[in-house]
């Protein structure tokens, strides 16, 4: 059991690596004009919006959750009203390569 766990981190390890590469940040920085509106231009967040700051977050946790707006995995509660206005949101960033590029510039905001 503990061999396939250690296999199966290598393996995101590996995959994570080479997904990192395709991002661009640059690219990114322009996608996120849209998201500054609430989560404010340094990936600072705004409390009084509820919404979290961003900067530094890792690309693949952005990337996940980024995912799961679109997907309907987060926001799809109706009780869950800052979820709900997430949702189209993520769906702006129209191509996976979108959401890695958003990604990898949120990553590099807390360096």
């Amino acid at each position: 059991m503990r061999k396939r766990l250690v296999v199966a981190a290598a393996a995101l390890a590996v995959f994570c690596a080479a997904d990192a590469s395709a991002q661009d940040a640059e690219h990114g920085k322009q996608l996120f004009a849209t998201c500054q509106t609430c989560h404010g231009a340094k990936g600072e967040g705004q409390q009084a919006l509820n919404a979290p700051p961003l900067a530094g977050l890792p690309s693949w946790y952005t990337v996940r959750q980024l995912d799961h707006f679109k997907q309907g995995i987060r926001g799809a509660d109706p009780k869950d009203t800052y979820g709900q206005q997430m949702v189209p949101m993520a769906k702006m960033l129209a191509t996976d390569q979108d959401v890695a590029d958003v990604a990898a510039y949120i990553e590099q905001l807390g360096k």
